[in-house]
């Protein structure tokens, strides 16, 4: 394939995807395909959302997909079309698809879109919809890739810590997230994770941190939970 500790998170960060998304550039995409595009009303539920990709989508591209292994290769269409989705049929804005998404369990714009190309994969080989695993691993997605809390302190003197690092530590079922930063009084570093809280990482979370720093001679990053 999340919800935060806070809206304050999502709020902040889809505005900003959404002023992203809003400034880009069109699609190059053939006439024929945008005059599609702006003849169909935006569909209000998932299985409307299918068919109007089964009429938008030329013969070649639904031969591509068809020709995908599995539902993950959907994912270059996450810029372009998903794109497009998320901007025209109101994803970001809290449209009737949006709110039917919601009611599935999916809260994010990205997680919509996603899930709409993935299980339109789906359709097309036959396979489950999963939408209850799906919602599920979104759901927890965004609880581990949450910003530690002001709470997560360093436990050995409730100095503050400075979160500046974080690793994917889950797989495709169970996604996780490690928040490392360091102690302000001490420097000693720190590992956080939303249902353990804070703790002292061990040898091989010490050399994972290690190589990352070393990896980046601009200082510490933040990398992106695995999806």
């Amino acid at each position: 394939m999340k919800r935060i500790t806070t809206l304050i998170f999502l709020l902040v960060a889809g505005s900003q995807l959404f002023a992203d998304e809003k400034k880009a550039a069109p699609e190059k995409q053939p006439a024929q395909v945008q005059a599609k595009k702006a003849e169909m009303p935006p569909p209000k539920t998932l299985v409307e959302a299918h068919q109007q990709l089964e009429k938008l989508l030329p013969k070649d591209e639904l031969a591509k997909i068809d020709a995908m292994k599995a539902e993950d290769e959907m994912i270059e269409y996450h810029f372009g079309l998903g794109m497009w989705m998320r901007n025209e049929w109101g994803l970001w804005g809290g449209g009737p698809l949006a709110q039917y998404m919601n009611k599935l369990g999916f809260l994010h714009p990205d997680d919509m879109s996603g899930v709409i190309l993935e299980t339109f994969w789906c359709q097309r080989h036959n396979k489950d919809f999963r939408l209850k695993e799906r919602a599920a691993y979104n759901e927890a997605y965004w609880k581990a890739a949450a910003n530690p809390p002001a709470t997560a302190k360093d436990p050995k003197d409730g100095s503050k810590v400075e979160w500046n690092m974080s690793f994917g530590a889950g797989d495709d079922k169970s996604p996780r997230q490690i928040h490392v930063g360091k102690s302000k009084k001490t420097g000693r570093w720190l590992a956080y994770e939303h249902d353990k809280g804070v703790y002292e990482p061990d040898a091989a979370l010490l050399k994972r941190i290690k190589d990352s720093e070393s990896s980046n001679p601009f200082g510490p990053y933040e990398k992106p939970i695995s999806k």
